[in-house]
Formats: C-alpha cells, sequence, structure tokens
C-alpha cells in the first residue's frame, strides 16, 4: 500500500502562503496556489495578517503586510553596501592573499555578508548569512571598539561571553582590555577566539551618520599570518575599511561627504 505525501507542518503552510501572496490576493487563488484547502488556508491567513506578514485591504485582497515589506527593504540595503564593498574586498584579497569577510551587526551578532575566499589551498567553514558572536571575532570587536564599554556591557549580559575555543575572552574585563587596544591601534585581532589556530585581523565600517554597522577582516592560518606580519596586513584591512566607509558617506571629520 503506497503511503500519501506526509502533512506538513504549520510553518511550511505559512511559508508557503507567504510565496503565494507575492503573486495571488484572493483567498480562493491562494487556497489553490498552496495546494490547502479552503477553511486552513482561510485560518493561515488570518494568522499572518494579525501579525504583520499580510495585509487584506477593505477589497478581501490579501498583500504583503509591513513584515515582509520590512525584510525586503533590509535586503535590499545590504544588497546596496554589498555591492559598495565589493571592489575594496577584492583588492583587499588581491593585496594579502587572504580569505576576506565582510559583516553587518545584526542584533547582538554579526552577519557576514560578503565572503572572499582567499588563495592557499584552505577554505573556512564560515558562510554568508551565518551568525557569529561579536566578542570573540575581530569584526565583532573592531564594532565594539567603536561604542562606549557601557553599551559593550549592556551587550554582554543580553548575550553572555561563550567560549568558543580555548583563547575566548570570557570575561567582560578581559573583553574590554582588548577593546581598549584595538581602539589605540585602530584593527581588531582575533588569536584562535572564534576557530582554533586561525588568526583574524578586523577594521570597522561606518555609515554615513558615522555610526558603526560592521567590519571587514581577513583570516588565514597562524603560520601564514605570523605576528611580525600583523602591521603590514592591518593597514590593507583598515584601508578597506575606510574605503568601504567613504563609499557610505562617512566622513572621519564627523561630518557626512558630499
Amino acid at each position: 500500500m503506497t503511503e500519501g505525501p506526509a502533512p506538513r507542518s504549520a510553518l511550511a503552510k505559512g511559508l508557503a502562503m507567504l510565496e503565494a501572496v507575492l503573486s495571488n490576493d484572493r483567498l480562493s487563488d491562494l487556497s489553490k496556489a498552496t495546494d490547502l484547502s479552503f477553511s486552513t488556508a482561510h485560518r493561515v491567513l488570518n494568522e499572518l495578517v494579525s501579525t504583520g506578514w499580510v495585509f487584506q485591504d477593505e477589497d478581501k485582497h490579501y498583500v504583503p503586510g509591513r513584515r515582509m515589506h520590512a525584510i525586503a527593504g533590509l535586503l535590499r540595503e545590504d544588497g546596496e553596501i554589498g555591492r559598495v564593498a565589493r571592489p575594496h574586498l577584492e583588492e583587499l584579497r588581491r593585496a594579502t592573499g587572504m580569505t576576506v569577510h565582510f559583516g553587518l551587526i545584526k542584533g547582538d551578532s554579526v552577519m557576514y555578508a560578503a565572503k572572499l575566499d582567499g588563495l592557499g589551498s584552505y577554505r573556512m567553514r564560515s558562510r554568508v548569512g551565518g551568525m557569529v558572536p561579536l566578542h570573540s571575532t575581530s569584526i565583532g570587536k573592531a564594532f565594539l571598539a567603536t561604542v562606549p564599554d557601557t553599551r559593550v556591557a549592556e551587550i554582554v549580559k543580553r548575550t553572555g561571553m561563550e567560549r568558543v575555543t580555548d583563547s575566548t575572552h570570557t570575561t567582560i574585563a578581559a573583553l574590554l582590555e582588548d577593546l581598549r587596544s584595538t581602539r589605540q591601534r585602530g584593527w581588531a585581532i582575533d588569536n584562535g577566539e572564534n576557530e582554533a589556530n586561525l588568526r583574524c585581523v578586523g577594521a570597522p565600517v561606518f555609515d554615513a551618520s558615522g555610526s558603526g554597522i560592521g567590519g571587514v577582516s581577513v583570516s588565514a592560518l597562524e603560520f601564514e599570518m605570523p605576528v611580525p606580519r600583523l602591521r603590514e596586513v592591518s593597514e590593507h584591512v583598515m584601508r578597506a575599511g575606510h574605503g568601504i566607509s567613504d563609499a557610505l558617506g562617512y566622513s572621519s571629520a564627523g561630518t557626512v561627504a558630499e
């Protein structure tokens, strides 16, 4: 006896409906497009309307709601930032031969918005769209160095300080000491704190308002980025960070670039 298809979860039904709303606006058409019964489609739509994902107008048509538009706007914004950053990321990889990451701050984490693999044979496990902690990454610490210690403490209170590797900072005192050095240098370092045996150097990226929005980094195995080479590498990373920030309208003088 052949078994029928497995029942879809509530999440699967909701996602199917969100996709269907992009090209259908009537309940009958949405029911057909999602292969849901009329009553089930109506119930799913009511839940999506109540949570702001879908909007029902006075003519009973269903259209994308404010939350769908908000996400679309964020994706467009991130995509534009990534487009602006790309030439600087490519130049940074050319200059160092190392893996390049561009990260944006999302909540209390770093989201990798771009990754360019290094020219060597080693491939990092990171991926575009992946989220990593602030306290254990060079991009995260480069960002944290742009905000007051009081805000750093607030963030850490919310997130905790998970020990990702044996080298990860797990106390606020150790992190703040690291950030003081980062501010003095202008660049952050991750010495195997997020992935063992890897060394990363990161610099912050600012938007036109002067706010830190993320950062750029290079990563390599420790023997490929020995301590004597850090100064040279950091200059390339800071140049990329400054270039992206300038392209986004940032002015180090504190005014919006024309």
